[in-house]
């Protein structure tokens, strides 16, 4: 059996490397290795919360090698590309960028290896809203200061970013516009050289805005003050302190010597009986006969209260004399009076008699007798109403 076996050996292993040979020529003739290059996008992963990146690279070109018949199906899809940012910290820092190919090929290259970024902490800025207006309006017409449904923006980023803009604004076109115009407008975000800032790294709130410009036919206009009409009063032990309106002015239109005789106009009423805390309402305006308003606001008008005064009688106070005479006797009659002051019920609850002092002056008075005033000294914030009697009787007799 061996020497059956031994019988041609050499024979039987060429054979056998000949037909190996064969079978390895035609699968890579029907089945070559070839290369096939991809542009691969980053997934960049676990940037901590608070955090974001600048600018970054946003593919990869990788280059893979295997069988033909696997390269040839593959897409960018197929190949993960990731840069971690794990315990990143403030700054820039370089990052290595990791390829993952798909099983049966090889990573004959890739670029770039590694990317730099610029890590930095989102914050929120507020910027002011300005309206510019392009362009003008029909002729015989004029356009008044624009209104905005919010006049602040809110803009969300990199901090390094935020720190270099300026204002947010949004570009009214008058377009020889013979109406009013209400119009939808997207906001810009201007920095501080005027150039307006790509938002693809910012968030802003809002993104739009309502912006109302009154245009109005030329014909005499006059600027007057806004008053509030107040029906009613508060509620026992208070009063109104200040009432604050916005705007405080408006524009009347109408014949010139009309809006002449007129130097203000009226809200609708605003009834305040009984209310014991501050109000804040909403209220339109009313035009006097003859005249119109350029345009209707609705005025705010913000009553503020405060604790109504109330007056306190206190009863014997002792009247000092000062700078009396040397070598002299001194006399006051009567030696006390009353005392009546005015402040809020909480200040005149806490006030004692020694809190208030009663006087009167006899410097450089000589032998005799006189009316002398009564000075009363009290502390900040309460008000004297009456001292009874006013006069003090001061006899002056020698020793």
């Amino acid at each position: 059996m061996q020497e059956l076996l031994k019988k041609d050996l050499i024979y039987k292993i060429v054979a056998i490397l000949l037909a190996f040979l064969l079978w390895f020529f035609v699968t890579n003739l029907q089945n070559p290795m070839t290369d096939k290059p991809f542009s691969v996008p980053i997934s960049y992963i676990n940037l901590q919360d608070g955090l974001v990146t600048g600018e970054k690279p946003e593919n990869v070109e990788v280059r893979l090698r295997g069988p033909y018949s696997i390269i040839n199906g593959l897409t960018a899809n197929d190949i993960k590309v990731t840069v971690d940012l794990n315990q990143t910290q403030i700054g820039e820092s370089s990052f290595q960028v990791k390829v993952q190919p798909p099983s049966g090929v090889d990573i004959i290259s890739y670029e770039p290896t590694s990317v730099k970024l610029d890590i930095d902490a989102i914050t929120e800025k507020q910027l002011s809203l300005e309206v510019e207006k392009v362009n003008s309006v029909a002729e015989g017409y004029s356009s008044y200061e624009p209104e905005l449904n919010t006049s602040r923006v809110v803009v969300r980023g990199p901090q390094q970013l935020l720190e270099q803009l300026e204002m947010a604004q949004v570009v009214v076109d008058l377009n020889q516009a013979s109406d009013n115009l209400v119009l939808n407008l997207p906001i810009n975000i201007i920095n501080q050289e005027g150039d307006v800032v790509p938002t693809n790294n910012l968030e802003v709130t809002p993104l739009t805005v309502q912006v109302y410009v009154p245009v109005i036919e030329n014909i005499p206009t006059k600027t007057v003050s806004i008053k509030p009409s107040i029906i009613g009063n508060p509620k026992d032990d208070w009063q109104v302190a200040r009432i604050i309106l916005e705007p405080e002015t408006v524009k009347i239109t109408g014949p010139y010597e009309r809006i002449m005789e007129i130097d203000h106009v009226q809200t609708q009423p605003i009834n305040i009986a009984g209310i014991q805390e501050n109000l804040t309402v909403q209220v339109a305006l009313t035009p006097p006969e003859g005249v119109g308003l350029l345009y209707e606001p609705v005025v705010k008008v913000l009553i503020q209260l405060e604790e109504a005064p109330v007056t306190k009688t206190i009863p014997d106070i002792p009247v000092r004399i000062d700078n009396k005479p040397e070598g002299m006797n001194i006399l006051g009659t009567p030696e006390k009076v009353r005392v009546t002051v005015r402040s809020s019920r909480k200040e005149l609850e806490a006030l004692k008699v020694d809190d208030i002092k009663a006087s009167v002056d006899a410097k450089g008075l000589e032998a005799g007798t006189y009316q002398l005033d009564v000075r009363i000294s009290v502390k900040e914030g309460i008000q004297v109403q009456e001292v009874d009697p006013g006069k003090v009787e001061v006899k002056i007799t020698k020793e």
